[in-house]
């Protein structure tokens, strides 16, 4: 029923969408048709679900994966409970559910005489350390919080004091910081209750010692950043940490403030804090639709929004740093401290600056603006009451961007985009929040309300994926190159045929590489805090098989300086699909060497060992070489002069001859071994026994032989005169 209902559902939504084209006057050119094609393929192929649902949120709100043991970690808010989730028998297949294998009672393990739970409101985790950590707020909220360390399995290591009330935790990726952002919310207000100071504790992991940063110094602070109360150390409330891939410098999104900071974390300072400024709705590219009448309006209007970015994600490309963030919007609403009101409320104190708008001319900018006064669509309009009557100030940027990390100047923005995608593909539901069916009922609030925001590399390109807070869905745009984003994907696995069914507001988000991956491509989870469901959704490209491990044919050798040998690496999974290039090291090249190709070369007495390291750095295996000196060479001619110095002449008889020489004297009588056969066996027995050969028995023979013949021949020449005197 569920499917008819939603095919119905698109139909009438088409129509309906028809006729808006039709009648509107006022709808975006860009919005007219489809003109967003998804370039990349994603699917979800999994899902966990908590049991739980919650239209105020807080359900399954933050999601971390560990690739050290495949599991996910899920805050559930409600069961004040991480709950952990194996991915280690995930397949490319649809629709696989998840079961949790524990969870991990934190109230529990932190709750002490002096500390009570309030709230768990982030996770990280760390590969190098073996930690996951986690925020954890008092119930008072005008209490330092706590970073609760723990193993894989959820056992609590040891934890930390924090400021107050941190929302945020994130550990530097070579294990040595572990920061929290400590929002310090005034929740009952100014006049009767406590505004905290808002701060980032920095936990150096390897000493012990903590830091509580404070905005405590003007002088760092950009005159054009917005301060709603006297004091910025009172009025900052950190949201969210970015770190940059050496972990010295901390970007904290001041959400309220519209503000970035960067803070030195080894010192312990706040560098700067810097504004983001104002988004023109004027100019082409940054419509939106501002007015709640059950249409879609997507269109320039003469409003400046405040980006007031929730998430923030650092990148480095080509030598430059940026930071890309999510631009939600938050107003403030504690009792009597309030910052926002109706445009009806405003709308005749409003005298325009016209020069704030660039995409408009100074009467069209008026045009605009009266036209916007005399219709009932706006008047639900939220806008901003502390930022002056020169304009019209509206609440987030609707958008996504990159800013450069170390100006803070805009680099990129995605403009109307996401409100012109949703409008395209889910007209009928276009707008909807995250706890009721109505159609429209955010756009005069803060559209789709981009919430968490990720970065990843999916083969060589990079990608930034953004959760939708209200209408729900993730989008995903290629920002390889930071001044040009390309929409990539969007991916809505929200059930529209109830208020909240299937996969309902995207509080956080986690990429997977595909080489962590256990299908082998890149996932995108996504923690959804009113469904209390995990959404485990999955890139469609050619699934990487990651290398496993590297051997060598031998793990240690010796060798004689001047000898070589020739060492192999052995790859598996032989079939991946990652570089097979490796780089050989010696430890000590003055003992011995290594080509590129594992030729090892012993130059020096000693012991060195060589590594073959695989080209992502990841994997790596070694041999040692012990490298002694070679044998000092024999000189045979040395030793046959003392031979010949020590040897005395023996009498020499024929008896002794034949005792020494049996071998000689039997082939002689037998008339069987040639005299080259003899040479050899002279030329062997010098070599093997470094002996000089028996010469003088070998003369003796060959005289008495001479001896014999002569007396025959004398005997022959006798006989023959006799008988010639006898003839």
């Amino acid at each position: 029923m569920k499917n008819s209902r939603n095919k119905i559902l698109h139909s009438i939504g088409a129509l309906s969408l028809a006729g808006t084209f039709l009648f509107s006057t006022n709808l975006s050119a860009n919005a007219a048709g489809p003109s967003f094609s998804n370039t990349m393929e994603v699917e979800k192929i999994a899902g966990y679900k908590t049991g739980l649902t919650d239209e105020e949120g807080g359900v399954a709100e933050i999601v971390k994966y560990n690739s050290a043991n495949k599991k996910f970690y899920v805050i559930n808010g409600k069961n004040q409970t991480i709950d952990i989730v194996s991915l280690s028998g995930l397949t490319s297949q649809k629709d696989q559910q998840l079961q949790k294998e524990k969870s991990i009672n934190i109230a529990a393990a932190v709750n002490t005489d002096s500390f009570t739970y309030g709230d768990l409101t982030s996770i990280d985790v760390n590969q190098k350390e073996k930690i996951i950590v986690a925020a954890v707020q008092d119930k008072d909220y005008t209490k330092n919080g706590k970073i609760a360390v723990m193993d894989y399995d959820g056992k609590i290591i040891k934890t930390f004091n924090t400021g107050v009330q941190p929302d945020m935790v994130k550990i530097s990726s070579d294990g040595k910081y572990i920061l929290t952002a400590d929002e310090a919310e005034p929740r009952e207000g100014l006049e009767n209750g406590v505004d905290p100071q808002g701060s980032v504790t920095i936990v150096n992991y390897e000493t012990g010692k903590s830091n509580v940063v404070k905005f405590d110094n003007p002088s760092v602070i950009d005159d054009d950043v917005h301060i709603r109360n006297k004091e910025a150390v009172n009025d900052f409330e950190p949201e969210y940490i970015a770190l940059s891939t050496d972990g010295k410098k901390a970007y904290v999104t001041l959400q309220e403030n519209n503000a970035i900071a960067t803070i030195d974390v080894a010192n312990g300072k706040v560098d700067s804090v810097k504004s983001l400024g104002y988004k023109d709705h004027s100019l082409p590219g940054n419509e939106l639709d501002a007015a709640r009448n059950g249409k879609i309006e997507i269109e320039n209007l003469p409003l400046l929004g405040a980006y007031m970015p929730d998430s923030v994600q650092y990148i480095s490309i080509g030598g430059v740093n940026y930071l890309v963030t999510g631009n939600e919007g938050d107003a403030t609403e504690w009792e009597e401290f309030e910052n926002i009101a109706d445009f009806e409320d405003i709308k005749e104190s409003i005298i325009l600056q016209s020069d704030l708008f660039k995409g408009m001319t100074e009467s069209e900018a008026q045009a605009a603006l009266d036209k916007m006064k005399k219709s009932s669509d706006y008047d639900k309009l939220e806008v901003l009451t502390d930022r002056g009557n020169n304009a019209v100030y509206t609440l987030g940027g609707r958008s996504f961007s990159i800013w450069n990390a170390d100006t803070m100047e805009l680099v990129y923005d995605s403009g109307s985009d996401f409100e012109k995608i949703t409008a395209e593909r889910y007209p009928e539901v276009f707008n909807w929040s995250n706890d009721d069916d109505e159609m429209d009922k955010r756009s005069a609030k803060k559209g789709p309300e981009p919430e968490d925001l990720k970065v990843g590399m999916i083969g060589d390109e990079l990608f930034a994926f953004v959760g939708l807070e209200r209408i729900s869905g993730v989008m995903a745009y290629n920002i390889s190159n930071p001044a040009n984003g390309k929409f990539a994907n969007y991916l809505n696995t929200r059930d529209f045929s109830d208020k909240i069914a299937g996969d309902v507001a995207p509080e956080g988000l986690d990429f997977v590489s595909a080489e962590a991956s256990p299908t082998g491509r890149p996932l995108v989870l996504a923690g959804n805090e009113v469904s209390g469901t995990v959404a485990v959704n999955e890139v469609q490209v050619d699934p990487v098989k990651p290398i496993e491990s590297i051997t060598l044919n031998q793990t240690s050798a010796k060798l004689e300086i001047g000898k070589t040998l020739q060492l192999t690496a052995s790859i598996q999974p032989e079939d991946t699909t990652e570089s097979k290039e490796l780089t050989w090291m010696s430890s000590d090249d003055k003992v011995a060497t290594v080509t590129n190709k594992g030729m090892v070369s012993a130059v020096g007495e000693g012991t060195a060992t060589i590594t073959a390291l695989t080209a992502d750095g990841k994997h790596s295996a070694a041999a040692e070489i012990t490298v002694t000196k070679a044998p000092a060479p024999i000189d045979d001619n040395k030793d046959d002069n003392k031979d010949e110095e020590n040897k005395k002449p023996d009498p020499v008889n024929e008896e002794e001859t034949n005792t020494k020489n049996p071998d000689t004297n039997t082939n002689t009588d037998n008339n069987e071994t040639p005299n080259n056969e003899s040479n050899d066996q002279t030329e062997n027995t010098e070599t093997s026994n470094n002996e000089l050969p028996d010469t003088a028995t070998n003369h003796y023979q060959f005289l008495l032989w001479g001896l014999v013949i002569i007396a025959a021949g004398g005997v022959l020449f006798i006989g023959y005169k006799r008988k010639k005197i006898n003839e």
